[in-house]
Order: structure tokens, then sequence, then C-alpha cells
């Protein structure tokens, strides 16, 4: 059973997803399976203070302030009508300690984090500047991607965990990584 929250939060994504293109179609047709695997990894995800790089439907970063209701939220995001959902669905959520931040971290400066979390960052090959440019030193990335994606390669980054749910291609992994340097 789903929580109420997360429930309002699905509901609200599928009504504005054909419009915002929130998350993908295949994810949207079973969303709330897509969202209980996502919690089964964010269980793995200790940090009181950390922010969602390219929030998007606030997918990783809307069950993870409902799962932690005492946690500090951020969630970064470029998009003005993304971050305009974001706002709503927090609004209609009545959570506190979660705050949008609407900006492009590869072109603007953005207060370092302690830990930053990702899904399917878009394009991936500036996943580690973004990474870079929002996480303080030493950080964590926590980083999502659909399958078995390869590490990150990248000298301030040292993978210390990995993590996956389901099978195929419904896989969903998690790599946690150290942010060791500059």
């Amino acid at each position: 059973m789903m929580d109420d929250k997360i429930g309002a939060w699905v509901l609200e994504v599928k009504r504005y997803n054909r419009r915002l293109h929130l998350v993908s179609s295949a994810l949207e047709k079973d969303l709330e399976a897509g969202v209980r695997q996502t919690m089964s990894l964010l269980e793995h995800i200790p940090e009181p203070q950390i922010a969602d790089l390219g929030a998007g439907s606030g997918l990783l970063s809307i069950p993870y302030k409902v799962m932690n209701p005492s946690f500090e939220v951020a969630l970064i995001e470029r998009s003005r009508k993304k971050c305009d959902f974001l706002r709503h669905v927090i609004d209609a959520l009545k959570l506190q300690g979660i705050r949008v931040i609407e900006a492009d971290p590869l072109k603007e400066s953005v207060q370092p984090f302690p830990a930053v979390m990702s899904r399917a960052f878009s394009p991936k090959e500036t996943l580690a500047e973004a990474v870079m440019r929002v996480v303080s030193t030493p950080g964590c990335l926590y980083y999502f991607e659909a399958g078995t994606p390869e590490p990150i390669v990248h000298p301030g980054f040292e993978r210390q965990e990995h993590f996956s749910k389901g099978q195929g291609s419904g896989r969903l992994s998690l790599d946690v990584y150290r942010i060791t340097s500059r």
C-alpha cells in the first residue's frame, strides 16, 4: 500500500505528464511499481541534507522527503515548467523542509550540498561536472539508472556501493559514490 502523499503525487505526475514530459511513457504506464522500486533503493540513502540534481518530476525527492520528513531536501531543476510543477506538488502535499532551486548548475552557481542524488541525468556526459559544481568535498553522489550502468569514471569519484532492484529491463540500479576531490 502506497502512502497517501505519494499516491497524490503519482496522480499529479500522470495528470501533467503529457504536457510537461515528467517521466517516460514506459515509466508512466506502471508508475506505482516504478515508485515502489525507487523507494526500496532510497532506503539506502541516510543523508539528512540532500539535493536532487535534475529533479524533473520529483521521482527521487518527493518519496525521499515523505519517507524522511525531518530531512532537508532541495530540488535542482533547470526547466521553469517542471519547477512550477514541483512547487505545485510541494504545496498540494503540504511538505515542509523541501525547496525548489530553478537553476542549471552547468551555467550558474548553486550552493554546495553534502550529498546529491540524481536519476538518469541527461546528458550523462555532463553529470560529473554538474555534480562537482553542486556537491561539497568530501561529499556523496547517489546515482540511479535503469539496467546495469557502467560506473562513472572521474578522478574525484570513488564508487563505494552498488544496489540493484528488479530484473532484466525492469532493473533499477543505485551507485553510491564518495566525492573525494575536485
